[in-house]
């Protein structure tokens, strides 16, 4: 009888937690779910999934109308001085109303004739705006009436971007149109020399993201679909001493891109004020072969022959640390502040390191070629 007892009370206890559990639904609820629409200051492409990848999806789908293939006409003579005409292609994005295309200069250089393709398909004429081999941008232009749209890309901040922060790039490698690859920041404010015949590139940002051979001048994209780039060299296979570089690629940032593309529009080429040096970052290396007193800095490597560096006093080996009240440590630095900031005809005050005795001279800028 005392077991029976016993088992009648787990039983109850048991029977009482479960109703406690699962409490009886009442005919007004506590309150009722309504539909909300939440806002975010952040756009869907800039936002990414709970396992921490970014929705490049979003972004290219978005973009992808923006760039355009640019199939440029250039003549050519063979050994026997017979003329002929023979086609490279590179790509291209829409940055300004009025049918304004960013791209490379080397996409275009001594073509006579410009055809771009646009992702609808159409294809159109286009007018060779400006160029600059200095920085490798060119810009071009397509009657807006002659295409059924125009899809407008966003220029960014690349200064704003972060080392290691995700990019995207969409072009026509090797004539495969539309084409994306992803990457990373891997570097900002680099130069680069293509070649023996190039003039040295600055302001560069490294990117992983694969470019190949008709990636050229196609757009560099964060994450919120804005241009931090034109995408304009890439070093890969045997680079001497035996060294092999596997895809470093290079981009033209907005910091140069926007200033550079505003004055080939307003002037069809780009006036730069200039003192007449060749420059150099200060490296580990070069300060330690040359004896230098500093660890960073803009080195002068040579001057131009009767330029106003020269007349005012610099001499080679010279670290440039100053300009005016604005320090410089980079190459990169001090050419984007003459283009941005001064005019041709400025004075400026420009304060050097030699032997590790500060000097200062007073330059007036002229446009150098």
């Amino acid at each position: 009888m005392q077991k029976f007892l016993l088992l009648f009370a787990i039983f109850l206890s048991l029977a009482v937690a479960a109703c406690n559990a699962y409490p009886t639904p009442t005919s007004e609820p506590e309150s009722t779910p309504t539909a909300t629409h939440v806002e975010s200051n952040r756009t869907s492409t800039t936002m990414t999934p709970a396992f921490g990848l970014p929705n490049i999806a979003d972004v290219v789908e978005r973009i992808a109308p923006a760039v355009v293939q640019v199939i440029a006409t250039v003549p050519q003579r063979n050994i026997f001085g017979q003329s002929s005409n023979s086609r490279s292609q590179g790509s291209g994005v829409f940055f300004k109303e009025g049918g304004y295309i960013l791209t490379n200069n080397h996409v275009v250089e001594d073509a006579t004739e410009v055809t771009i393709a646009l992702a609808t398909r159409e294809r159109v004429f286009a007018e060779i705006i400006g160029t600059d081999p200095t920085t490798d941008l060119a810009v071009l232009k397509v009657d807006p009436e002659d295409v059924s749209k125009i899809t407008i890309a966003k220029l960014g901040d690349t200064d704003a971007m972060r080392i290691g922060d995700w990019v995207i790039t969409i072009g026509s490698p090797l004539g495969f149109e539309g084409s994306v690859t992803v990457g990373v920041i891997s570097a900002k404010g680099r130069s680069l020399q293509v070649d023996q015949t190039s003039e040295r590139l600055n302001d560069l940002v490294q990117t992983d993201a694969v470019i190949n051979p008709g990636n050229s001048g196609g757009p560099l994209l964060n994450l919120a679909g804005e241009v931090i780039g034109i995408n304009t060299a890439i070093i890969r296979g045997s680079i001497g001493n035996n060294q092999q570089a596997e895809g470093i690629g290079f981009s033209v940032s907005m910091g140069t891109a926007v200033p550079v593309s505003t004055q080939l529009i307003e002037n069809g080429k780009v006036i730069r004020p200039r003192i007449g040096v060749q420059i150099v970052d200060v490296t580990p290396v070069n300060a330690a072969e040359q004896g230098l007193s500093l660890g960073e800095g803009v080195l002068v490597v040579a001057l131009t022959q009767s330029g106003p560096a020269e007349a005012a006093g610099l001499e080679v080996d010279d670290v440039i640390i100053q300009v005016n009240d604005t320090p410089v440590s980079t190459t990169t630095e001090l050419v984007r502040l003459f283009l941005t900031d001064y005019s041709i005809g400025d004075k400026v005050k420009v304060i050097v390191v030699r032997s590790a005795v500060t000097l200062t001279f007073e330059i007036t800028l002229e446009e150098v070629s």
